[in-house]
């Protein structure tokens, strides 16, 4: 049995590996699937592949925005390459020139040395499974914490889920109770109507439409069908996550039952429980958005 899980969260971790500091900072939002958006340096491109499918070991739905800050612990040793091809063809560019303008003192060095584009200035690279492993760790750590916060909001939104549940549970019982009494309701009605018009019907007749009209706001059905969803909402919040998608699609579903026990019931009792019931599907469909 898993945790409940929510898709709003926050993590945060960091990770010292040989001479580099790797942080990584997590946040997620609910969406309808899984999209990550990683802010990553260029140094770091190659390894999208591989924390893309951390993520989607460790999370099932959301929207994740990812930031990784890497700082050196340490000065990484600079090595200076000289384009010597690029060195002689300026140096005997200048000489060409000097001989042009009639010049026969010696050419200085320093014209040369001035010329930047003949130096390149490189640092020595990351060690690449170094570098690896410490983003590797840090992104654990965050994710880790990220899922701890997931899984705290997912008991709050659980614990006010089950109560909601209970509460529609109670006025189902009120609508059970009175649907029990409205065929005697609408048979007393129909015998009064009669009495008013003075209109000279057999029992059998009064019966008869009695029972037709019985048969037509009879809502039993939908009654237990409704019972039935709230006990699979119930079993399947116990589930944990993944649930999200299951229990959305249960609240669309009790929903429908609830619309129909309006339509039949005809009773203005029935009709002000079914508001009421209404009321806490719509803010049990507004929770259940922001389950994993």
């Amino acid at each position: 049995m898993n945790p409940l899980r929510s898709m709003t969260g926050y993590g945060r971790g960091s990770y010292q590996g040989k001479g580099i500091l790797v942080e990584v900072e997590v946040r997620s939002v609910n969406h309808r699937f899984l999209e990550a958006n990683l802010h990553l340096p260029r140094f770091l491109i190659a390894l999208e592949p591989h924390i893309r499918r951390k993520l989607k070991e460790a999370c099932h739905r959301g929207k994740l925005d990812l930031y990784f800050i890497i700082t050196p612990l340490e000065e990484s040793p600079k090595t200076v390459e000289v384009d010597t091809h690029l060195a002689k063809a300026m140096w005997k560019a200048m000489e060409e020139v000097a001989k042009r303008l009639g010049r026969k003192e010696e050419l200085n060095l320093s014209l040369l040395f001035s010329r930047q584009e003949i130096f390149s200035v490189s640092e020595k690279e990351q060690d690449p499974q170094v570098l690896r492993e410490t983003v590797e760790k840090a992104l654990e750590k965050a994710l880790d914490q990220l899922l701890a916060h997931r899984v705290q909001e997912g008991e709050k939104l659980k614990e006010d889920l089950s109560d909601r549940l209970n509460t529609m549970g109670k006025i189902l019982d009120e609508i059970r109770e009175r649907a029990s009494h409205l065929p005697l309701i609408y048979k007393e009605k129909l015998q009064k109507r009669l009495e008013e018009l003075q209109a000279e019907v057999s029992p059998e007749r009064v019966a008869q439409e009695a029972a037709i009209i019985a048969e037509k706001i009879d809502i039993t059905e939908e009654i237990v069908r409704l019972d039935c969803h709230l006990e699979a909402f119930r079993k399947t919040l116990e589930e944990g996550s993944p649930c999200g998608k299951k229990l959305d699609f249960l609240a669309q579903e009790i929903l429908r039952e609830t619309n129909t026990i309006a339509s039949k019931g005809q009773d203005t009792q029935v009709a002000h429980l079914v508001v009421d019931l209404k009321g806490e599907i719509e803010k049990i469909r507004e929770q259940v958005q922001n389950i994993e």
